[in-house]
């Protein structure tokens, strides 16, 4: 049992070397997602934000409940179809890729027009999870943002 006590250890440091796994190609299409998010937004396109979210993803901000699943997803941003979007921002901070999993943080900026003509500037933090569906695509599971003060 001694003797073979060498082999084994041998054995599991190969195995975690040859179990390194590339990430930069996870990571390029996360932080695209964020872009493809961020387009969407400008137009407002509701439904081609709410298919970018897991079928249980969420949207969370602190001043509001947080709205779950695709359609109420896609209902609350048609809610703000009034509104127009002059400009969006989202700029990651940080991707972090661990396996099927990503963590994304970030900083986020929009000016928004309201339906009455009001010039509206917010920023913020954001965190986003995603996950890899089955296909390979990414989606987002929660997107938190957090407003500036």
């Amino acid at each position: 049992m001694k003797r073979a006590a060498p082999f084994l250890l041998l054995a599991l440091v190969l195995s975690a070397c040859s179990t390194k796994v590339d990430t930069r190609a996870d990571k390029a299409a996360v932080e695209a997602g964020l872009y493809r998010y961020s387009q969407l937004l400008l137009s407002m396109d509701s439904a081609g934000i709410a298919a970018m979210f897991a079928p249980d993803g969420e949207v969370v901000n602190p001043s509001q409940p947080a709205v779950h699943g695709r359609d109420a997803i896609r209902k609350f941003i048609a809610s703000f179809s009034d509104f127009h979007v002059i400009s969006n921002t989202d700029t990651p901070t940080s991707t972090l890729i661990d396996g099927s999993t990503a963590e994304q943080i970030g900083v986020y900026e929009q000016s928004v027009k309201s339906p009455q003509g009001h010039l509206f500037k917010v920023s913020g933090r954001l965190e986003i999870e995603w996950v890899k569906a089955p296909s390979g695509e990414w989606q987002i599971m929660q997107l938190a943002t957090f407003p500036a003060k």
